[in-house]
């Protein structure tokens, strides 16, 4: 689909935009810089999800006590409850209507930043739905248990020149804190330059290509270049939702069309 690729093209080019036109009205004033390019991607994210979907910013509870960091896109399925406040902004948003949680950092280059965001996304890792998606799965099993956690991504328009390096950092940053493969990000976006993508259990290994080693699971990089928004809207799609979808997503069968130019393992 040709027309929808060309469209996201126009889309990544308008959010880069965006991001510089905050740096420029914001300056010295940090926090306005980041709710500016916060809501460029909420603003995106609310065009291909939309109503009765809704994009929310905040800290994600759980029925068992546990609460995330603040989290800034917040995708909220059609069954959540409109906990809405008289300022439209969401007052309690729950793991078990949540379908995905995504964070913007702007520059992964800077570890730190990237090492935040991955940190960020182990507090939202290990809040548990009561329910998943899935229709007849064992929750014990590790696909069941993966899809009973809320799906976390991280956004972000700059990698290191190779992205290779970066991947290479994230995988670093799991390892020496010895995080368990579930408690990982499902996925981190670079606009124009490609997705990562992590492959927690085979079920979720979404390429046609059988790996060299035979190994599905692990971290991955898809180099997409400046169709890198389809790659992060086919994998929104593709992470297990907070309940069932009686049908297949609109969008998704014509972003499966979509090709990227290498498939590399960050062994």
């Amino acid at each position: 689909m040709q027309t929808l690729f060309d469209l996201l093209r126009i889309e990544a080019a308008e959010l880069r935009t965006s991001f510089m036109k905050a740096s420029v009205t914001g300056q010295g004033t940090p926090q306005e810089v980041a709710d500016f390019r916060e809501h460029a991607v909420q603003s995106f994210l609310q065009r291909f999800f939309p109503f009765p979907y809704r994009v929310a910013k905040g800290n994600i509870r759980d029925s068992f006590g546990r609460a995330s960091d603040s989290i800034d896109c917040v995708l909220c399925c059609p069954a959540h409850p409109h906990t809405i406040d008289s300022y439209g902004k969401f007052q309690l948003l729950l793991a078990d209507g949540v379908d995905a949680a995504i964070e913007v950092k702007p520059d992964i280059a800077n570890r730190t930043e990237l090492e935040r965001g991955l940190a960020q996304g182990i507090s939202v890792k290990h809040l548990r739905r009561v329910q998943s998606g899935l229709i007849g799965q064992d929750s014990e099993s590790p696909f069941g248990q993966y899809a009973h956690r809320v799906p976390y991504f991280i956004f972000s328009m700059k990698a290191k020149a190779d992205p290779l390096t970066t991947g290479h950092e994230i995988v670093d940053y799991y390892r020496n804190n010895q995080v368990s493969v579930l408690d990982q990000a499902d996925a981190i976006c670079v606009n124009d330059v490609g997705v990562f993508i992590n492959v927690q259990v085979p079920e979720m290994y979404a390429w046609g290509v059988q790996p060299e080693d035979g190994e599905k699971c692990g971290w991955w990089f898809t180099e997409w270049g400046e169709t890198a928004l389809v790659g992060f809207l086919m994998h929104l799609h593709l992470v297990p939702h907070a309940r069932l979808k009686v049908q297949e997503e609109l969008l998704f069968p014509y972003l499966k069309q979509a090709k990227f130019n290498r498939l590399i393992p960050l062994r």
